[in-house]
């Protein structure tokens, strides 16, 4: 799927600026996007709007966890701010930007299906972090992702979280 995925994105570079007019669904408080790696369809054209329509804005970091290991947590972040490289050449807020709880959680996909099923790296961090942010308040879990990234159906496991609304650059799938 990721050789799938990137020869999507090299076909169509700039597929992230239409996902902008979907900018007008409800979304309110704060957004957690992420900062695109590899061929990763790209979610900063649409955190942009939504920042110009009020939604704050935070991204994914992967910061130590007890016992080893790594856990997603998310910060806040504005476009234009320093990023470091954290753990798997991910982009994160730097560590004096405060911890936030999102509303809404864009999740990049390698592969989705209309039942909400996706797939991610193998790492399962989105699946623990939506499981956590699930016990703390409501959010939601938007996928990101190129339309032909879409199988039949995507192999699940009981902890994998599915996707509430899934954006491509084809139009939005309500699940």
């Amino acid at each position: 799927m990721k050789s799938h995925r990137a020869v999507l994105a090299q076909a169509d570079p700039t597929a992230g600026d239409r996902l902008t007019h979907m900018a007008d669904i409800d979304a309110v408080g704060v957004v957690a996007g992420y900062w695109p790696i590899q061929s990763e369809l790209s979610p900063l054209p649409l955190m942009q709007k939504l920042s110009e329509q009020g939604c704050a804005l935070a991204l994914p970091c992967l910061i130590p966890a007890e016992g080893g290991g790594y856990v997603m947590a998310f910060r806040r972040f504005e476009l234009g701010d320093h990023l470091e490289l954290g753990p798997y050449g991910i982009s994160q807020p730097d560590a004096d930007k405060s911890m936030i709880l999102p509303d809404v959680v864009l999740v990049p996909l390698l592969a989705f299906d209309r039942k909400g099923g996706r797939l991610g790296y193998g790492g399962g961090f989105y699946d623990r972090a939506l499981d956590f942010l699930k016990s703390q308040k409501e959010i939601k879990a938007w996928g990101i992702g190129f339309a032909g990234q879409e199988l039949d159906e995507v192999p699940l496991e009981p902890h994998d979280q599915r996707l509430d609304l899934i954006l491509t650059e084809a139009g939005a799938i309500h699940i």
